[in-house]
C-alpha cells in the first residue's frame, strides 16, 4: 500500500495507473478480448467492474465485458444480492449471466456442505465452493464465447495463495500460479487478475472515493478456510514490515522464469463423466459430485 499522502484525484489516478501497468506487464488483455467478469457483488469485484469500464472505454474500445454471477445457494447471504448485481450491470451497460449451483449441480452449497459432512468428506465449505465455483464460472463463460475470465483477486489474495502453497508443500500449484494468462487446456478459459497489485485497504478506499455500492455481508462459511490463518499472519507482517505482500509476488515473478514448461503443465485426460480436460481420468468436480450422489446438468 502506498505511503504517500494524496488528494482524492491523485489517489484514484495512482490506483488506476497501477492496474493498467499490471495489465500491460502480465499481458492480460488484447484489444479484441471478450472479458467475463466473475462478479460476487463484493468490494473487490465491484471495484474491478468499475475499473474495467474505465480502462476499456479509454484504451480497449473493441473489448466487451459480460458480468457472470454465481449463485451458490447460501441461505441469508445472497438476499438482495441478485437485484444489486442486475442494477450494477445495467449501470455500466454490460450483459449479465447468472449461473446457480442448484441448476448446474442439482443442489445448493448449503445442501452440498450438509451432504459432504454426512459422507465424511474432509473438505471445508470453502474448498468445496472453490472447486464448484471454478467450473460454474467456466460453464457460464463458454456459452457467451468469452476469451478471458477476470477475477477480483487482489494483492493480499495473491500473496496468500503463494504462501499457502508453500506451507502445504504443493510445489506443483506453486509453480502453476501465473499472472500471465495461459490457456492450459482448450476448454479452460484463461484467467486474469487486474487487481493483483492493489491491496485490500486501497480497494476499500477506492470504492468509497467513487461512491461504489457493493454487497458487504460476509460469507457465513468464510471462517472455515485455511486462508484466514495466512491472511492474519501476512496482515500482521505487512503492518510491521510494509511491502511484504509486494515482495512475495515479486519473488514469485523472479522464480517463475526458472520453471520449465513441463513443470507448469500436466498430463491431461478427457474426464470420463463430463468430457472436460483434466489432470486425472475423472475431474475433481465429477469426483466430488459422485461422492455426493449428484450429477452435472450437462452430463
Amino acid at each position: 500500500m502506498t505511503k504517500k499522502i494524496l488528494c482524492k484525484q491523485h489517489f484514484l489516478e495512482l490506483i488506476e495507473n497501477r492496474v493498467k501497468k499490471s495489465i500491460l506487464k502480465y499481458k492480460m488483455l488484447s484489444k479484441v478480448d471478450h472479458i467475463g467478469l466473475g462478479y460476487s457483488g463484493g468490494k473487490d469485484s465491484t471495484v474491478l467492474l468499475h475499473m474495467l469500464s474505465k480502462i476499456i472505454l479509454n484504451r480497449h474500445s473493441k473489448n466487451q465485458v459480460t458480468v457472470i454471477t454465481i449463485d451458490e445457494g447460501i441461505e441469508g447471504y445472497r438476499e438482495g444480492f441478485l437485484e444489486l448485481t442486475k442494477k450494477i450491470s445495467s449501470k455500466y451497460n454490460f450483459k449479465h449471466i447468472l449461473v446457480s449451483f442448484e441448476d448446474l449441480y442439482g443442489a445448493t452449497l448449503d445442501e452440498i456442505v450438509y451432504k459432504s459432512k454426512k459422507e465424511g468428506i474432509s473438505l471445508s465449505a470453502c474448498a468445496l465452493c472453490g472447486i464448484l465455483r471454478r467450473r460454474a464460472l467456466n460453464y457460464g463463460s463458454q456459452g457467451a464465447k468469452i476469451t478471458k475470465i477476470a477475477t477480483a483477486h487482489n494483492l493480499d489474495d495473491e500473496a496468500q495463495s503463494i504462501v499457502m502453497n508453500l506451507l502445504r508443500g504443493d510445489s506443483g500449484r506453486f509453480k502453476r500460479i501465473s499472472r500471465i494468462p495461459v490457456r492450459k487446456f482448450p476448454s479452460l478459459i484463461p484467467r486474469i487478475r487486474p487487481l493483483v497489485k492493489i491491496s485490500e485497504p486501497e480497494i476499500v478506499l477506492y470504492a468509497h472515493a467513487n461512491n461504489l455500492e457493493y454487497h458487504s455481508v460476509p460469507c457465513p462459511y468464510a471462517f472455515t478456510a485455511m486462508r484466514n490463518d495466512i491472511r492474519a499472519f501476512l496482515s500482521e507482517m505487512e503492518k510491521k514490515r510494509p511491502s511484504t505482500l509486494v515482495n512475495i509476488i515479486n519473488v514469485h515473478d523472479s522464480l517463475s522464469q526458472y520453471f520449465t514448461k513441463s513443470e507448469v503443465s500436466s498430463t491431461t485426460f478427457m474426464c470420463k463423466s463430463c468430457n472436460e480436460l483434466t489432470t486425472k481420468e475423472t475431474c475433481p468436480v465429477c469426483q466430488l459430485l459422485a461422492k455426493l450422489g449428484l450429477k452435472l446438468k450437462n452430463s
